[in-house]
């Protein structure tokens, strides 16, 4: 629940959190969208709006409405990957008012889910796949797009905000 909390309450309409591989500890990453990512470095390299130079890779992408094909602003957009058998940890960032996200990520696999904590009723399945096909490898995946669909038809589900 602590993600989705913190999701909501970005000043920035971005975050970032967890640990995350190779000891990151502190980046600042506004690149082409208005966000500010925080939480991580580049280990080896800087970031200079967009541009790799430390062995992470870009992974970005867009959310939208699945009815409407408008954008979908304020989502959360989750990169989990396992660090041992009994420990997972993540990275989030938010979409912005275009409905889009970027977020620099170590190489390995992920799982990446989306969600609205601001609507319960919001399901998110990325562009182009199955429902329960929610890998990625980095650096080979480079962008994820999904879109949104009301979960019950016509229900209105309110979230924590």
């Amino acid at each position: 629940m602590m993600l989705v909390l913190a999701a909501c309450a970005s000043p920035y309409g971005g975050t970032s959190s967890g640990d995350t591989p190779s000891g990151d500890t502190s980046n600042t990453d506004t690149s082409n969208t208005g966000r500010t990512n925080t939480g991580r470095t580049n280990t080896g390299g800087t970031n200079t709006g967009g541009t790799n130079t430390g062995g992470t890779s870009v992974v970005s992408g867009q959310i939208t409405d699945r009815e409407t094909g408008r954008p979908y602003p304020n989502a959360y957009v989750r990169f989990e990957w396992l660090v041992n058998a009994t420990y997972a940890n993540e990275i989030h960032t938010v979409t912005d008012g275009s409905g889009r996200y970027v977020v620099e990520l170590q190489p390995g696999q992920y799982q990446v889910t989306a969600g609205d904590s601001c609507d319960l009723n919001a399901g998110f399945a990325i562009v182009g796949r199955a429902p329960d096909d929610v890998m990625i490898s980095v650096p080979e995946t480079s962008e994820v797009d999904f879109v949104e669909y009301p979960i019950t038809p016509g229900a209105d589900i309110p979230g924590v905000c």
